[in-house]
């Protein structure tokens, strides 16, 4: 979590660093797969259990959301 925070805080800065800081594609697809599987996953348990803590699942895709708008 902390690892994700920083790069969370770190990405307008990388993104205008002077120097070219190249994040790899592999990187990034795994990253969207990663974020694409918890939200579905949490939505279906969500609605299969109707347990609201299963909605934390959905984090990582509303940081990616957020991400998105700052780049």
């Amino acid at each position: 979590m902390i690892r994700f925070l920083i790069l969370f805080a770190l990405t307008p800065m990388l993104l205008l660093a002077e120097d070219k800081v190249a994040i790899p594609a592999y990187a990034i697809v795994a990253l969207f797969s990663v974020v694409i599987v918890l939200f579905f996953w949490g939505i279906y348990k969500a609605m299969k259990t109707q347990k609201r803590v299963y909605t934390l699942a959905l984090l990582p895709f509303v940081g990616l959301i957020a991400w998105m708008f700052f780049i």
